[in-house]
C-alpha cells in the first residue's frame, strides 16, 4: 500500500505537520468497539511525518507492563483502558489518553510531541480525559484512575 492511501487528510495534522497513519484509527477502534487491547502505545516515525503505533497490549496485560513499554529519555501517546468507580458503585471501563515526556528527553523532542498531539487526538473521538507524565514516578495507576473519572 502507497504510504499516502495509508494516511488521513491533512486537516489531521497537529501544527507540527505530523499526521496519523490509517493504523492509528483502525486499532484504536478495535480497542475502543471490542476491548481487543488494554493498551496503544503511539510513537513519531524517525523521519517525523507520522504517527504510528509501536505496540499494543493485549486485554488483560498489566500497568506495569504497560509503564515498562514507555522508554526512558524519550516521548510517546498512548492510549490506556482503565477501570473505575462510578458515583453509583458500578465498576466501568474508560479509555484516557496519556502524553509521556520524559524529563531527561531532548527538547526537540519534547516541542515535536507538544506540537504534534492534537493531530492523533482528533482522531480518537470518544477519549475525553487526558493524564500527562514526566517521570516514571507521575504513572500512577489510581491518579490515572482518577482523572479517568473514578471516585
Amino acid at each position: 500500500m502507497a504510504a499516502s492511501a495509508a494516511l488521513l487528510s491533512p486537516l489531521n495534522c497537529g501544527s507540527s505537520g505530523v499526521q496519523a497513519t490509517e493504523e492509528c484509527l483502525t486499532v484504536f477502534e478495535q480497542m475502543k468497539l471490542r476491548s481487543q487491547y488494554s493498551y496503544i502505545i503511539f510513537k513519531i516515525t524517525d523521519d517525523k511525518k507520522y504517527i504510528e503505533i509501536e505496540t499494543t497490549g493485549e486485554k488483560g496485560e498489566s500497568f506495569e507492563s504497560f509503564t515498562s513499554k514507555l522508554p526512558e529519555g524519550d516521548c510517546r501517546y498512548a492510549v490506556l483502558d482503565v477501570e473505575i468507580q462510578t458515583k453509583s458503585g458500578a465498576t466501568t471501563n474508560k479509555l484516557i489518553f496519556i502524553a509521556w515526556s520524559d524529563d531527561n528527553a531532548p527538547v526537540k523532542p519534547k516541542m515535536l510531541y507538544a506540537s504534534s498531539k492534537d493531530a492523533l487526538k482528533k482522531m480518537l473521538t470518544g477519549i475525553n480525559e487526558e493524564f500527562q507524565a514526566t517521570e516514571k514516578g507521575d504513572l500512577n495507576y489510581a491518579e490515572i484512575q482518577k482523572k479517568a473519572g473514578s471516585v
